[in-house]
């Protein structure tokens, strides 16, 4: 419950009642409060983006550094299954997860999350390759450092601005694909509030409401473009060139 409204409660009779002092944004088309629904919709949307992404760059960066340090076959054969991954539209991605797992908001967070794994994969196997011959990681290798200690002391601490960078970035990616599921109705399933659920039930009055279906898709604009904006400044503060690094 946010400032004093539920998300969820119905006043059928206050269906598409417009802006007032008891429903500031007005409501939708169950008479639900419209800024309540957005704000807990953010309260959901953002920490499941989050943690679509991050869990998709954790794995994703895993295999990207083992694959770049270690090379030979297993690079290979890693790169060749990223580059197929990488040939399908991310949202395409989480579709087919999405209706293998059915439509819930576990399934959709691991399916942005595998859809996120490949870039991840790629982006960490290109900043680690010119490590592998850097003067510090022959001296651990004379050394006998085991590969695990390697890579955690040595490596990761070299490519961590970058993929911190990047997760920021890729976080907006996240909710818009996690919007995108649930607007198609194979995410977050109503009547839980999320902006792609509300922007499925805002465009069917998209002329007689349109703050049902404006207000969602603002608030989404507004929040990609201000982690977009954070992820770019912290590129900058980082000295990371995020254009030539950013995931898809």
């Amino acid at each position: 419950m946010i400032y004093g409204a539920s998300p969820t409660r119905t006043h059928p009779m206050d269906a598409y009642a417009g802006p007032s002092a008891t429903y500031p944004l007005g409501t939708d088309n169950l008479g639900r409060d419209i800024l309540a629904r957005l704000l807990h919709a953010g309260v959901l949307s953002i920490p499941a983006g989050l943690l679509a992404v991050g869990l998709g760059a954790v794995a994703g960066s895993l295999l990207g550094i083992a694959s770049g340090f270690i090379g030979r076959m297993f690079d290979t054969v890693v790169m060749r299954v990223v580059d197929v991954l990488l040939s399908f539209p991310t949202l395409l991605t989480a579709i087919v997860v999405v209706a293998i797992l059915g439509p819930s908001v576990t399934s959709a967070v691991l399916a942005v999350s595998i859809a996120a794994l490949p870039s991840y994969a790629r982006v960490m196997r290109g900043s680690v390759l010119p490590l592998r011959s850097a003067a510090f990681i022959q001296a651990a290798r004379v050394s006998n450092t085991s590969l695990p200690r390697m890579l955690r002391v040595h490596v990761l601490p070299n490519v961590a601005d970058v993929l911190v960078v990047l997760l920021v970035i890729g976080m907006g990616n996240g909710i818009v694909v996690l919007s995108a599921l649930s607007f198609l109705g194979i995410g977050v399933q109503p009547p839980e509030a999320d902006w792609g659920v509300m922007l499925t039930e805002g465009v069917r009055a998209i002329y007689t409401a349109p703050v049902a279906a404006l207000a969602p898709a603002l608030m989404l604009m507004l929040t990609v473009l201000g982690i977009n904006f954070v992820g770019e400044g912290l590129g900058a503060a980082l000295r990371v060139d995020v254009s030539s690094r950013r995931t898809r």
